[in-house]
């Protein structure tokens, strides 16, 4: 049987890149011996993010949404959209395509080996220079890097 693989992407105002990324995202899936279900959990959107995401449900069976009420943030929303997910594994995507959607399959291939937690980190940073030391030297040897960017 199949396996199912859960993609949640949290947006806020993010109507211009919505249908984008869930069209990137099928297509990824499309190649993969998987099913799949993605949940798109928006944080109170004050564009037209939701009115895109209610039409792409009704197009795509695999789509599904969660409305909430008000904005629950970069870290409670997220999580509650893991909690929803029904899925084996669980690949978590921001909307704005900063993580790159061809990893995908080397995700998948990493949880398929027996990771079970998967970190991406960037290699490098278009940020400010003293931005980019601050967060290194916060993050330093605490992560263990299991695919790299």
């Amino acid at each position: 049987m199949k396996k199912l693989i859960s993609i949640v992407t949290p947006t806020f105002n993010e109507g211009g890149n919505i249908k984008k990324i869930s069209e990137e995202i099928a297509l990824e899936m499309k190649n993969l011996p998987y099913n799949y279900e993605h949940i798109i959990i928006d944080n109170a959107s004050t564009d037209n993010t939701q009115s895109i995401i209610e039409k792409l449900c009704a197009k795509d069976k695999n789509i599904k949404a969660i409305f909430n009420a008000n904005n629950f943030g970069h870290i409670r929303s997220p999580y509650y959209g893991i909690l929803q997910a029904k899925g084996d594994a669980v690949i978590l995507l921001a909307a704005d395509f900063q993580d790159p959607l061809f990893l995908i399959p080397k995700l998948i291939k990493k949880w398929e080996e027996g990771t079970e937690v998967v970190l991406l980190k960037r290699k490098t940073s278009k940020e400010n220079f003293l931005l980019e030391m601050f967060k290194k030297g916060l993050r330093g040897p605490m992560l263990e890097l299991l695919v790299s960017m």
